[in-house]
């Protein structure tokens, strides 16, 4: 049987997404300053903000696990355990503390932002623009939640309505960086490079030195075909913010279309050690040692991933695949099949298409 790899656009999509729920999550509700006057429970909170900033999202959870048993009726304790779940691609556990959480406090519209990331995670776009909304009727001149629905329709390629969000973002917040490189990518969706490139250079004008500007931009070069001219922009991303690993995740990709495959592999090293639970990082460094033959360490990384995004339909197609190349098809079988399971629930046609055809060329065998 001749496999065929998941593109590899698609997994760039899935880790980029996750990263920035991530990060619209951390900010919306980290800046809440705990105090009901419960000295343990407190004690249980503060030890588990600071396992979050260190990284460690599940000691965080066990932390907002006692903190939740002394004071059950807290929305704040549920609202920061479900951020620490989403970190670890706990998609739907995130939800129920953000449902509980609403039910104890019905009108917090940063609730309903994080809650609204969770869904986008889980490929329900539409829900999450519902939680958007009700976010903005509760606060409607928050820029920051206009932007995140933007990015949000954008996902359903609706890319005219995000960037009427991104508008309304722009004169309520005139400075607004995240606005113009969000605009800036959906313009490029459109095929209006010259405005998306504008609008990139006017966010550089804003900051510049913020490396995630370089690599929005070295995206669309990226989709242009503009490979070197993409990693140039990947490259200068890294000497700007060497201790983040996405934008080594950003270079090791076009290392591997550039076909340097070790180089790729040495950067998805950097970026995991920077952020140990990026499974993005996992499955494309998979994807490179796949081109390289190293077929077992692949099903390790695919592995990995899967413990981290458990519901990860792409995550399970491309370790199938790789499991067909190692002779494993009964295992490749069942990992399609999950895999089929979680895109038909998240409605991606695209790659219920793509996993269809490979479950045809088993049953045919």
């Amino acid at each position: 049987m001749t496999t065929t790899h998941a593109p590899k656009q698609w997994l760039w999509e899935v880790a980029v997404a996750v990263a920035i729920v991530a990060v619209i999550a951390a900010a919306a509700v980290w800046t809440r300053i705990y105090d009901n006057g419960s000295h343990f429970n407190g004690s249980h909170y503060n030890r588990g903000h600071a396992n979050f900033e260190r990284g460690r999202y599940r000691e965080a959870i066990a932390n907002f696990d006692q903190a939740i048993r002394l004071e059950p009726d807290d929305a704040h304790i549920y609202v920061n355990r479900g951020v620490a779940k989403l970190f670890l691609g706990r998609y739907r556990e995130a939800i129920a503390d953000y449902d509980h959480a609403l039910r104890l406090e019905p009108d917090d519209a940063h609730t309903y932002v994080n809650r609204a990331g969770a869904k986008s995670s889980l490929g329900q776009s539409r829900e999450a623009i519902a939680d958007y909304d009700h976010a903005l009727r509760l606060m409607p001149d928050t820029a920051y939640i206009y932007v995140n629905r933007g990015q949000t329709k954008s996902n359903l390629g609706q890319y005219r309505e995000a960037i009427a969000d991104y508008d309304q973002a722009l004169r309520l917040k005139p400075d607004n960086v995240r606005a113009y490189v969000s605009r800036g990518r959906a313009l490029s969706s459109l095929g209006e490079y010259e405005e998306a490139f504008a609008d990139f250079d006017q966010a550089l004008r804003l900051e510049p030195d913020n490396a995630n500007i370089y690599t929005s931009r070295g995206n669309v070069k990226f989709d242009l075909g503009q490979i070197q001219e993409a990693f140039a922009d990947y490259d200068q991303a890294v000497r700007l913010e060497p201790d983040d690993g996405y934008v080594y995740f950003a270079r090791a990709y076009a290392r591997a279309d550039l076909g340097q495959y070790a180089e790729a592999i040495f950067d998805y090293d950097q970026a995991l050690r920077l952020q140990p639970y990026f499974a993005g990082a996992y499955v494309n460094r998979a994807q490179a040692r796949i081109e390289l033959g190293q077929f077992q360490k692949a099903i390790t990384d695919y592995d990995q991933a899967v413990r981290l995004q458990p519901e990860n339909a792409y995550v399970y197609f491309n370790r199938g695949l790789a499991k067909v190349d190692l002779g494993r098809s009964q295992e490749a079988l069942a990992d399609l099949k999950t895999a089929l399971e979680f895109a038909q629930e998240a409605g991606d046609s695209d790659l219920i298409t793509s996993i269809e055809e490979k479950v045809q060329e088993f049953e045919q065998e």
